[in-house]
């Protein structure tokens, strides 16, 4: 379960059955208690806009200081609605952030070293978490419409079985919040899209159809061995929710975006 926790006005979310596992500091940011202002207000994580650069690393510092995370040795990449998945270490640490990014395109990054807090960035695409309890591994997936179709969030699990040698049972996955079914609707084109891909069980027709992304991305992680039981849904819209959630959608863009961030914790 997705549970919000508040310090002030500073308001994030975790996934309880990642922190019951006592392995991982994580969160899921709101748009609440930053220090950004008008489209930004107020805790904008997004490193490429007119907001001020030093509004941003506030906002970097402020979430990563509640959850006990250096923010300055966040790892990056820049997203590019693909499939590319990134194998990260402590040499990477600062990508993006403090030092220049060298990852031309990443939409998931994966690592099982301590001490390489990875996050990925989202205003309505869908942040998937990956924890391999019996590796101590993690991943995670930035999965927008083109990238569940590409199935990254199942890639991003098989990089994690090649690399770590983790087991598709021993994985905890999480859905984030991100755009829902009741507000994404998309054209005859990408509809069909889904239907070949993941057949009727992913739309749903209105006056045009609708795309359940989040049931998308639970069928592909199934179908390569990740139990049902194992798969975590935040079931929160970050369309509906403009008080917590910048959304591009509700937007028309002029927004700033939330982050998944996660690092493995010291071993006991």
């Amino acid at each position: 379960m997705f549970r919000l926790k508040k310090n002030g006005e500073l308001q994030y979310y975790v996934i309880d059955e990642f922190e019951n596992t006592g392995l991982v500091k994580h969160c899921f940011t709101t748009r609440c208690g930053g220090v950004s202002k008008n489209e930004y207000e107020s805790m904008n994580l997004r490193l490429n806009c007119d907001d001020s650069r030093e509004n941003i690393l506030t906002n970097y510092r402020i979430i990563c200081d509640e959850i006990g995370v250096n923010y300055k040795d966040l790892v990056l990449s820049n997203q590019v609605h693909e499939d590319k998945i990134c194998t990260v270490g402590r040499s990477d640490c600062g990508n993006g952030i403090v030092k220049p990014q060298k990852f031309e395109s990443a939409d998931a990054l994966i690592t099982n070293e301590e001490h390489v807090p990875i996050a990925v960035f989202g205003a309505d695409c869908v942040p998937i978490y990956f924890l391999d309890t019996a590796k101590r591994a993690i991943g995670l997936a930035h999965s927008g419409w083109k990238g569940t179709a590409a199935r990254i969030g199942a890639k991003t699990a098989l990089k994690m079985v090649k690399d770590f040698h983790s087991k598709p049972e021993h994985i905890l996955a999480a859905i984030g919040p991100s755009i829902r079914l009741c507000h994404f609707e998309v054209g005859d084109e990408v509809a069909e899209i889904f239907r070949e891909i993941f057949g009727d069980d992913a739309l749903e027709k209105h006056k045009k159809y609708h795309v359940n992304m989040q049931k998308a991305i639970s069928i592909q992680l199934q179908e390569i061995g990740i139990p049902k039981e194992n798969i975590i849904d935040s079931g929160l819209c970050t369309y509906c929710k403009d008080e917590l959630f910048f959304s591009h959608r509700r937007t028309g863009g002029r927004r700033g975006v939330m982050a998944a961030i996660m690092e493995l914790k010291d071993r006991k």
